[in-house]
């Protein structure tokens, strides 16, 4: 086996797309129907991407719909040339780009494995040897002698993955496969990536599951816009990626609300709320809840020079306006600290909200006023349905909090 390596230096692609969605410029379309091409304009689909991936790393990478991945592995793979920098790459490649791409559906799965080891130059022997755990991987059981074209998109999934692990190539790539593949299956296959990899074999995986992406790789790239925005260790990079995807979110919601995404309004003194976290299966949810999930509100904040006992105001508004839950701190019989931090959490076990978008609005006040105020815009998704209408919130839920560093005196 060669030392699998891949160099990119610079890399750019572009495409030239009619200005009105016409798809690829095309001379021979201009002439058959006797229009001129119209305006062009340039889309850049990868722009200046360098790095290196070294033998035995798994790298997976993640980003939006249009990021550039699959333009990225298609240049990878030589499917595809670059418009400029360069592109070295070391060692036999096997890409699964597409299911379809890497199966003939006239073809039995048993006939596939073969054809797929010729390709990339194994001998009859060494497709003879690992035929049988091809088979037994894919557990496809009597289907591996009949056509591709009658299996399921997921059997597709197996079969097109185990060709690619067993044959061994140097570097593997894998867009999207495995996501159509069930739970245990991408469990097999995640342990499979991890000994081709510790074969000293390059894998990269490209995929929307981030819990996958976790589990499998050993490294993370975070692509936007055709840019590389972040690569480190798949923890750190996929906290980064959906931190930054709720932040998107919710600004998008309080437009609805005709907000900017400003939403604190500080006196200055006093005291100031540091944190409101909407908490579900112990995450922060950012701007999208579940219907009829128990939810947890806490709210952090720091009291310096308060004036008398300070409260907290919550209150929930619907998009139309109707005032849906409102609730004083005091009156729920929590007492916040004269000074320090605290936590103030709000159970709400079942989260009873109708499917729509709401503004949670915190107020942090002493005896003088307002001190801080911040907002947090969020959509309720109701995936479960409801009878009888939309509901609201129809309980009264548990408020607690705690001193979190009482101020020295």
């Amino acid at each position: 086996m060669s030392h699998a390596a891949i160099k990119v230096l610079g890399l750019t692609k572009t495409f030239a797309l009619t200005e009105h969605g016409g798809g690829p410029v095309s001379l021979l379309a201009a002439l058959r129907t006797g229009k001129s091409e119209g305006r062009v304009r340039e889309v850049r689909a990868l722009e200046q991407i360098s790095l290196d991936i070294v033998q035995g790393e798994r790298v997976g990478i993640i980003g939006p719909n249009g990021a550039g991945k699959t333009t990225l592995l298609s240049i990878l793979t030589g499917l595809m040339p670059a418009t400029s920098g360069t592109v070295d790459v070391v060692g036999d490649v096997h890409a699964m780009l597409s299911i379809g791409a890497v199966l003939r559906d006239d073809l039995t799965g048993r006939e596939n494995i073969d054809l797929d080891g010729a390709i990339h130059g194994r001998s009859r022997a060494e497709i003879d040897a690992v035929r049988q755990e091809i088979i037994d991987f894919t557990e496809l059981g009597e289907f591996i002698d009949r056509p591709v074209r009658t299996y399921s998109s997921g059997m597709k999934a197996r079969l097109a993955f185990s060709m690619g692990a067993f044959i061994e190539p140097d570097i593997l790539i894998i867009d999207e496969t495995l996501s159509v593949g069930d739970y245990f299956f991408s469990q097999k296959a995640s342990k499979k990536m991890a000994e081709v990899a510790a074969g000293g074999r390059i894998v990269i995986v490209v995929a929307h599951g981030l819990k996958a992406i976790v589990q499998m790789c050993s490294r993370c790239l975070w692509m936007d816009h055709g840019r590389i925005m972040m690569d480190d260790d798949p923890k750190t990079v996929v906290a980064a990626y959906e931190q930054s995807i709720r932040e998107a979110d919710e600004k998008t919601l309080m437009k609805k609300f005709g907000q900017s995404a400003s939403t604190r309004s500080d006196r200055g003194d006093g005291g100031e709320v540091t944190g409101v976290s909407l908490i579900q299966d112990d995450k922060d949810q950012g701007a999208a809840l579940a219907a009829m999930h128990p939810l947890e509100v806490r709210v952090a904040g720091t009291l310096r020079k308060p004036v008398g006992r300070c409260r907290i105001l919550l209150s929930i508004v619907r998009v139309d306006g109707r005032s849906v839950w409102r609730q004083d701190s005091r009156e729920a019989g929590l007492d916040l600290p004269a000074s320090g931090s605290f936590e103030a959490r709000v159970a709400m076990d079942p989260f009873i909200l109708g499917a729509d978008l709401y503004q949670l609005d915190v107020d942090l006040s002493d005896e003088r006023g307002r001190l801080d105020s911040t907002t947090r815009v969020f959509e309720v998704v109701d995936v479960e349905g409801q009878n009888g209408g939309k509901p609201l919130l129809l309980y009264s839920p548990e408020i607690r909090g705690r001193v979190i560093t009482a101020a020295s005196t």
